[in-house]
């Protein structure tokens, strides 16, 4: 029997099923439910400060020229004249590109202004196969994972 099959049948036997499962999940399996309802509730977004700061804090700098985020978020967001409210991504998904970008590109040139038109395009790529304003978290998430 598949595992559909199983859940329909015991949810006949049970109907708070559901939130028994949400419970066991909650308990035996607290990061993996904490990242499941962060997706339901805000798409695939990096949403928080935590993941945000992990991911720019495992960004190696091209050349060993340094690690980590080279600009704050708050000044990234402010010098970005982007207005988050109306965009698909947000805030730290912007911030993350910027500084990723940077972390590869800070031997090519280090004028702020191009990495934050790069983020935007990479962020916005119309031609990119997926959602594009998805690819910072997906990003962040790799990385985390590829250094644990």
């Amino acid at each position: 029997m598949d595992i559909k099959n199983k859940y329909l049948e015991l949810k006949k036997e049970k109907p708070n099923l559901d939130y028994e499962m949400v419970q066991v999940f909650i308990k035996d399996m607290p990061e993996e439910a904490n990242v499941l309802f962060d997706k339901m509730l805000y798409g695939c977004h990096i949403v928080d400060e935590d993941m945000y700061n992990k991911a720019v804090s495992l960004l190696h700098w091209v050349d060993n020229k340094g690690s980590g985020a080279k600009w704050t978020v708050t000044d990234i967001v402010r010098l970005s004249d982007i207005d988050f409210d109306n965009k698909d991504y947000y805030e730290y998904d912007y911030a993350y590109v910027v500084n990723m970008l940077y972390s590869d590109y800070c031997n090519v040139f280090i004028e702020p202004s191009y990495y934050l038109k790069m983020a935007k395009n990479y962020l916005e790529d119309n031609d990119y196969m997926g959602k594009p304003d998805e690819r910072a978290y997906k990003n962040a998430k790799k990385r985390i994972n590829y250094f644990k």
